[in-house]
């Protein structure tokens, strides 16, 4: 059927998108209001009401778009890491300066996203909840977070040319854990501490970098950080 000239063919497409997009932007407002409140009075402490409040909205259209608060905290924590990932992944490696300076700005640079996700007081609750275990699905996307971390700092280790005090090959998997381990312990005493200041956090990890970079790599490498080749990537 022949489509009138007072009716554009695609006008229901863009009347669907547009619907789409308000859509998600709400639900990034209530994300975002929901991670603030989380942060200034605890999350036990923040109702659903309160959330519809913040975000100009009714308490039905919260629950219409996640069901619980748990599931506003999954979102807010677990669909903000990944869009972190994706964006640091798209970044360029730096080389021709020390790897220690470029492996410590990886992870100051992780806590920086991880802060942006959300504050000390909500990673707080997070975490303790993820200790009692009382919530498995929660717990599961905890696990697979940390997961994709690792993988991530793997896949930054994968594009340098590595070289080894040992002179053996590198173990890129066994590496990122090692930085991943040296962070997580870090992050906690960040997260743990009101007072201390990410400036602080980020010499601690800094001076945390230079020793596992001495500890590990050949000074060859340690001092140019040479990225690999096409040919050596595959």
């Amino acid at each position: 059927m022949a489509h009138s000239p007072d009716m554009p063919p695609q006008k229901g497409k863009a009347d669907t998108g547009l619907r789409g997009r308000k859509k998600a932007r709400r639900r990034q407002d209530i994300l975002r209001v929901a991670g603030t409140l989380f942060n200034e009075k605890g999350f036990d402490a923040t109702t659903m009401a309160d959330i519809a409040e913040a975000a100009e909205i009714s308490p039905p259209t919260v629950f219409n778009y996640f069901g619980s608060k748990d599931n506003i905290l999954s979102a807010l924590l677990f669909e903000g890491a990944a869009r972190e990932r994706v964006q640091h992944l798209a970044k360029p490696r730096s080389s021709g300066r020390p790897f220690a300076e470029i492996i410590g700005e990886l992870l100051c640079e992780i806590t920086e996203n991880t802060m942006r996700i959300a504050g000390k007081r909500v990673w707080r609750y997070a975490e303790s909840a993820n200790i009692r275990r009382t919530n498995l699905e929660f717990q599961r996307q905890f696990i697979d977070t940390d997961l994709e971390l690792m993988r991530l700092i793997r896949t930054y280790l994968r594009d340098y040319d590595l070289t080894l005090r040992t002179g053996g090959e590198p173990d890129h998997t066994f590496l990122a854990r090692l930085f991943f381990d040296r962070w997580t312990a870090r992050y906690f005493e960040f997260i743990k501490e009101d007072a201390m200041t990410l400036e602080e956090h980020f010499n601690d990890l800094r001076s945390d970098s230079r020793a596992l970079v001495d500890l590990l790599f050949a000074d060859s490498f340690a001092l140019a950080s040479p990225l690999r080749s096409a040919r050596q990537a595959r």
